[in-house]
C-alpha cells in the first residue's frame, strides 16, 4: 500500500516536472548555459553500482534479518532542459535482496508429511530497472559541478531465488524434544515474488569533467520501494505459534497476503560522453 507521503512525493515531483518542460529550452537565451557542445542537449553514459539491500516486512511475524551486497550497471541518457536542469532516465540491470524469518512449514525428504517449521530465507532478486529523474546541477565550482536529483525507477524482476533454511522442533514425547534443520540452495521462488516494483529515488553527487565532452560522475541514492515485493499467503498459527496443519497434515493459510518493501542503498559511479 502507498503511503500519504510518498503519494503527495509523486505529486510534487510531477508538478515540478510539468513546471519545467514547460520552459523555454532554447539554449541561446541562457547566458551561463555551459552545455559540453554546442549542439548538443542530451549525452549517453555508462555507470556501475555497489548497493546495501534489505526486504522491510509489513506483516506480523515477518522479521527483518540482515542486508544483502549487490551491484547494478547499465546504460544511462540524460536530457538537459537547461544548464542546470536535466531529465536522467537509461536502463539499469540490478542484484538486490535481503533476508527474512517467518512461520512456515516444509517437507524434508526424511519425512513424507508436513513439518511446522521457522524460516530462515536470504533472497537474491534480479531486476531490470528503468528510471525517470529529474537532476538538478549547480554550475562548475572548481572542476566540480554538484548535483541533486529525484524521481522515480520502475523495476522488473526476472529472476528470484533464495537459499532457506528450515528449524523444526520435533516433540518425542515424555517431555524429550529434537530440533530437525534443513537448507536449500538457490531454490527458484519466482512464483512468489511480484514482477513489478517501484521506488522514490532521492539522491545527489558530483561531477569531474575530464575533457570536452568526457566526464565521470560519483553519488549515492537511496531507493525506497513502495510496492509490495512478496506474492504468497501467510501461515495460520497454533496456540504455540507455530504454522497450523488441518486434519490431513496440510498447511492452513490466510486469506491476507505476506508483504515486504525492497529498499537499497547505491553508490553510483559513471563515465558521461
Amino acid at each position: 500500500m502507498i503511503n500519504r507521503t510518498k503519494v503527495l512525493t509523486l505529486i510534487v515531483f510531477g508538478l515540478i516536472f510539468l513546471n519545467l518542460s514547460a520552459q523555454e529550452d532554447d539554449f541561446n537565451n541562457d547566458p551561463v548555459a555551459k552545455l559540453p557542445d554546442d549542439n548538443r542537449t542530451f549525452r549517453f553514459g555508462l555507470h556501475f553500482s555497489p548497493d546495501i539491500s534489505w526486504l522491510k516486512p509489513n506483516t506480523s511475524g515477518y522479521e527483518k534479518e540482515g542486508t544483502k551486497t549487490g551491484f547494478s550497471y547499465g546504460l544511462s541518457f540524460e536530457y538537459f532542459m537547461s544548464n542546470n536542469y536535466l531529465i536522467s532516465t537509461g536502463i539499469t540491470l540490478s542484484n538486490l535482496g535481503g533476508e527474512l524469518s517467518y512461520k512456515g512449514t516444509y517437507v524434508n525428504p526424511d519425512y513424507v508429511n508436513y513439518l511446522p517449521a521457522t524460516l530462515d530465507e536470504s533472497y537474491h532478486l534480479k531486476y531490470i530497472e528503468i528510471p525517470l529523474l529529474l537532476k538538478l546541477r549547480t554550475n562548475e565550482i572548481g572542476y566540480l559541478t554538484y548535483y541533486g536529483l529525484f524521481g522515480l525507477t520502475t523495476g522488473f524482476n526476472y529472476g528470484a531465488k533464495a537459499d532457506i533454511n528450515y528449524t523444526s522442533i520435533l516433540d518425542l514425547g515424555s517431555g524429550v524434544t529434537s530440533v530437525v534443520t534443513y537448507n536449500e540452495k538457490k531454490v527458484n521462488i519466482s512464483k512468489d515474488i511480484n514482477f513489478m516494483n517501484m521506488y522514490l529515488v532521492i539522491g545527489g553527487g558530483v561531477e569531474y569533467n575530464i575533457s570536452g565532452n568526457t566526464s565521470l560522475t560519483l553519488g549515492i541514492t537511496f531507493n525506497d520501494g513502495f510496492i509490495n515485493q512478496l506474492d504468497n499467503k501467510v501461515n495460520l498459527l497454533d496456540g504455540n505459534g507455530d504454522a497450523l496443519l488441518d486434519s490431513s497434515g496440510k498447511p492452513v493459510y490466510s486469506e491476507k497476503d505476506a508483504s515486504a518493501n525492497l529498499n537499497y542503498f547505491a553508490l553510483n559511479i559513471g563515465i558521461y560522453f
